[in-house]
């Protein structure tokens, strides 16, 4: 058991080495090399998400990908002149959770009455998160060429590497076993801990003020994309599939990798937009 545990935490770790250099080369270069890889991403997560619900409608396929396009492209410069406005990003991002969580309440009200699990309604709710996500990470970018993305990723990805660690070497009490069995209380506080570490070194090295308040932020962050990453799993199980994907060797899906920034980003930066909107 403990050689199979070895080989998946090389892969896993060989298949972050190979990705971290184009994601973190999309943020600092910024314009058409990030917003390109916001859409690209953001088609790709569509698909996946697509095919792990069932729904087999390229129509959706299409609407997904042109959805994910609207609320980028405006960063691009075609829309500058709101663009950057707070105003916007709360109206269109507060939309889409909201009409994604109006879709989450229609599905359980579905299952109570007939059991299943309708694809079309967790189509048009995927496609609504992932766009949430892909506009906040547009919107961050655009507020201090990607000091504030740099932020949020490694806040999320101390999280993954510390509720990992934490959780293997320690063990103890299952957070969800039913949704989610090797995700342990110990490795959410572990993950928390080392996200509010890494917060507070970020802070430090780029001289933002307030750095305690700074590294609470960065376990809250860390506590938001374990929820994410805790209701993905519940819709794959709800889907019986272990994985979103095959795309990254060790990692399953890029649904698999990035769902906790799909519910962090959001919420970061709607935070952020109000901040703005009342000073």
């Amino acid at each position: 058991m403990a050689i199979e545990l070895s080989r998946n935490l090389l892969v896993r770790i060989a298949s972050a080495v190979l990705l971290l250099p184009p994601v973190i080369g999309a943020v600092y270069f910024g314009d058409w090399w990030f917003y390109g890889f916001l859409l690209l991403a953001g088609a790709l997560m569509v698909l996946e998400w697509n095919r792990l619900v069932g729904c087999d409608y390229t129509l959706m396929d299409v609407i997904g990908i042109v959805a994910v396009g609207t609320v980028a492209i405006p960063f691009l410069g075609v829309l500058e002149t709101f663009g950057n406005n707070p105003i916007w990003f709360v109206v269109v991002v507060s939309t889409t959770l909201l009409g994604a969580l109006i879709l989450e309440l229609k599905f359980l009200r579905n299952r109570e009455t007939t059991g299943k699990s309708p694809s079309l309604i967790y189509s048009c709710l995927g496609i609504l998160l992932i766009a949430s996500a892909i506009a906040a990470f547009a919107w961050l970018r655009s507020l201090d060429n990607g000091l504030i993305v740099m932020w949020v990723l490694l806040c999320v990805w101390a999280m993954d590497v510390g509720g990992y660690f934490a959780g293997k070497g320690i063990g103890g009490p299952k957070m969800s076993p039913r949704i989610s069995p090797n995700k342990t209380w110990v490795g959410l506080i572990g993950g928390m801990l080392l996200a509010a570490v890494v917060a507070s070194v970020f802070a430090l090295i780029f001289g933002w003020r307030d750095v305690s308040s700074i590294a609470l932020a960065g376990a809250i962050v860390a506590l938001i994309a374990q929820l994410g990453d805790l209701y993905e799993s519940s819709v794959k199980r709800r889907f019986h599939a272990k994985d979103s994907g095959e795309l990254i060797p060790g990692h399953g899906g890029i649904l698999d990798r990035v769902d906790g920034l799909i519910s962090a980003a959001p919420v970061v930066a709607l935070y952020l937009s109000f901040l703005q909107l009342t000073s």
